[in-house]
């Protein structure tokens, strides 16, 4: 449910925030429409429909449905409302965290790349610890996308030449 959550967050933004809704969600909505189908129809996930498998294996039988239209009914019903509950879910996070987001923006407005230092300073300590051995690539504190500065590069660049010219003039 969280990944479904997850995926709409772009949708429940932009519905909240930017008060326009753009085609921008609709590979989003395809997704978590696919997630929910196969929770409710394919792994049994449903309290309403019990643990059944309506599942299609073989693709000789993509026009067959393994159920009547009533079950079909009730499929696409529980499949819409775990979506709808989900995107309220997110909604509801979404308008509790506002602040925050307007304060991500900011900074994001001011710095095109944010790293993991930017976004505890932003949004305060992640609720879960990072696991140890994430934890060295994620809190780095540097921005690898950003460019070398130019002081970086010249230090760089004049101690190669030293060393190339100390080598040449000495009649090697």
């Amino acid at each position: 449910l969280d990944k479904i959550a997850v995926a709409l967050g772009g949708r429940a933004a932009e519905e909240l925030f930017v008060e326009k809704i753009t085609t921008g969600a609709s590979d989003d909505l395809d997704k978590v429409t696919k997630m929910a189908y196969s929770m409710v129809a394919v792994y049994g996930m449903n309290s309403e429909l019990g643990l059944v498998s309506y599942g299609q294996n073989n693709s000789s039988q993509q026009f067959y449905k393994p159920y009547s239209e009533e079950t079909g009914r009730k499929i696409d019903e529980q499949t819409k409302g775990i979506v709808e509950e989900q995107y309220s879910r997110v909604k509801a996070l979404l308008a509790e965290q506002k602040e925050k987001l307007e304060n991500l923006a900011e900074r994001l407005a001011e710095k095109e790349t944010l790293v993991y230092h930017d976004l505890v300073e932003v949004l305060g300590e992640r609720p879960h610890p990072i696991k140890a051995e994430v934890s060295k690539f994620v809190t780095a504190g540097t921005n690898p996308f950003s460019m070398p500065s130019e002081a970086a590069f010249s230090a760089e660049t004049d101690g190669s030449d030293e060393s190339d010219r100390s080598t040449s003039g000495s009649g090697h």
